[in-house]
């Protein structure tokens, strides 16, 4: 089973159905939601190396005509520097997908979508 980076939005849906999760997520994520603290997670700060390909894929997502939030960008950099899938409910991230192949992200909604 891949390791999995839980971003806001399935943070946010874990804390509210008082699931227990365990993995990784990102400081942007703790900041913008301090409760996910509560979970048995693993905190990743970006790097150096992180930033470099977040400016990569904020250029050819723009390149493309499908900006998403800065801080989804260096999420998703975190996420692939260190081979983890994104857990998410933001259908934006599959941008990412499209300009970077080797991205692994499952969309969650009332139906399970892996990509």
């Amino acid at each position: 089973m891949e390791e999995a980076l839980y971003d806001t939005s399935r943070l946010i849906k874990a804390y509210k159905k008082k699931e227990n999760i365990k993995g990784y997520t990102t400081i942007f994520n703790i900041i913008e939601f301090p409760k996910a603290l509560e979970f048995d997670l693993i905190v990743l700060y970006p790097s150096k190396k992180d930033y470099k390909l977040a400016l990569n894929i904020s250029t050819k997502l723009l390149n493309i005509g499908k900006p998403i939030p800065a801080i989804d960008i260096i999420i998703s950099a975190i996420a692939i520097n260190r081979k983890l899938k994104i857990i998410t409910q933001d259908k934006h991230f599959l941008f990412v997908k499209k300009v970077i192949k080797d991205f692994k992200v499952t969309i969650e909604n009332n139906e399970n979508r892996t990509n």
